[in-house]
């Protein structure tokens, strides 16, 4: 789906990467979640993206960040824990982009009314 905004069009992707301030990695970790029914560990990630763990710990840590997605702690019988991430709902992330938006549009329009 594309949107055209007066001179330029815009993918959906790109209005959630605009929208979130997100680089590639962060945005295919937020695609790759957001498809996925259950919760993955950094491992699954990193093996499905086929990039290095720093990269996706340090993507994973600015959608955090963002709270684009979850995490959540399985402590381990033999010591130990692992985290699981999974992306917040559709329509949470919908509402975000939805403020991300009014806010914008509440700029432009005391900018244009300034003028």
């Amino acid at each position: 789906m594309t949107l055209d905004f007066v001179c330029r069009t815009f993918t959906l992707e790109e209005l959630l990467r605009c929208s979130f301030n997100l680089n590639k990695t962060e945005l295919s970790i937020l695609k790759y979640l957001l498809n996925e029914k259950e919760e993955k560990t950094i491992e699954e990630i990193t093996k499905k993206l086929q990039k290095d763990r720093t990269t996706i710990q340090r993507s994973i840590s600015i959608l955090l960040e963002q709270e684009l997605i979850t995490r959540r702690q399985i402590n381990l019988k033999t010591g130990g824990y692992i985290f699981i991430y999974a992306a917040k709902s559709k329509e949470v992330l919908k509402e975000k982009v939805y403020k991300i938006f009014e806010s914008f549009k509440e700029k432009v329009d005391k900018e244009i009314k300034s003028w």
